[in-house]
């Protein structure tokens, strides 16, 4: 196993993994795992019995395969917590039973000052947990698709020269200075009008880039962002992709049919979302 050349993150101490037994949760936990052995961070591993609404009606009822429900929750986290001890990295498993599995994730990485929640994508579109997670996540999200493995030698940057990608590009700069990777710098043009504003964002990143230190190319579009920035992914074979929340139309806390959204479903690669700060 390759293992990371360094910590993503100065001073990630803490970090959380959502887990549901699937088979896109054991990679999410897999990274989580080789991420926080780089960082000698401890891994907070939750697993949600998630009740609907009208189970509190008839509960009752339902104790019994509530119950089943949850005893295969707490063998989820045993194993994760015995495949942490092999990593040599201290895991906390936590169980919750609940109506909205996002919000036992979110406030367990509030309450803990997590750095980072790892979340696993089961399909070609992420699921309605996983976008109410990085809507409202008070640190990065990092997505990882069912059978990816997390490496880190090229990681691509997406800028559309908002204040979030800003941010997010920062970010994905510090995560290559500190693991020693390449960088891939893209925007995206909808119109020929536009092409000159993405060289503009792309020369901005690339100059900081250069100025780090790093090996760092830059590549310019013009069509459908999404679906031009998995284009570059493919094409670059980059083993990240390091976007912001938001793009220069967005709300706060809104995710839903973002750019990021739609990277994230159609391309099979690990996405990293950074929140404004």
């Amino acid at each position: 196993m390759v293992e990371l050349r360094g910590c993503l993150f100065e001073g990630l101490k803490k970090l959380v993994v959502g887990v549901d037994g699937s088979e896109a949760a054991n990679f999410a936990a897999e990274a989580a795992l080789r991420i926080a052995k780089a960082c000698g961070a401890v891994v907070d591993v939750v697993c949600v019995v998630e009740v609907p609404v009208i189970a509190g009606e008839i509960w009752e009822s339902l104790s019994q395969v509530i119950g089943v429900l949850e005893a295969r929750a707490d063998e989820v986290i045993r194993g994760i917590k015995e495949k942490g001890e092999g990593f040599g990295v201290e895991c906390r498993g936590v169980r919750y039973t609940g109506e909205f599995a996002h919000e036992y994730i979110i406030e367990e990485a509030r309450r803990d000052l997590a750095g980072l929640i790892v979340i696993g994508k089961k399909g070609a579109m992420l699921g309605a947990v996983g976008r109410k997670v990085i809507g409202e996540s008070p640190c990065e999200v990092l997505v990882i698709p069912a059978g990816a493995r997390f490496y880190l030698d090229r990681i691509l940057i997406a800028t559309d020269g908002s204040v979030y990608s800003r941010v997010a590009a920062e970010r994905g700069l510090e995560v290559a200075k500190r693991v020693g990777c390449e960088v891939v710098v893209v925007s995206v043009a909808k119109n020929e009008v536009n092409l000159r504003f993405a060289e503009e964002n792309v020369k901005e990143v690339v100059e900081r880039a250069e100025g780090m230190g790093l090996k760092v190319e830059g590549v310019v579009m013009q069509g459908e962002p999404f679906e031009k920035i998995v284009e570059v992914a493919d094409k670059k074979a980059v083993d990240l992709i390091v976007m912001g929340r938001l793009g220069r139309t967005g709300f706060e806390k809104i995710f839903v049919g973002s750019v990021a959204e739609r990277v994230i479903g159609f391309s099979g690669r690990p996405v990293l979302i950074v929140p404004k700060k």
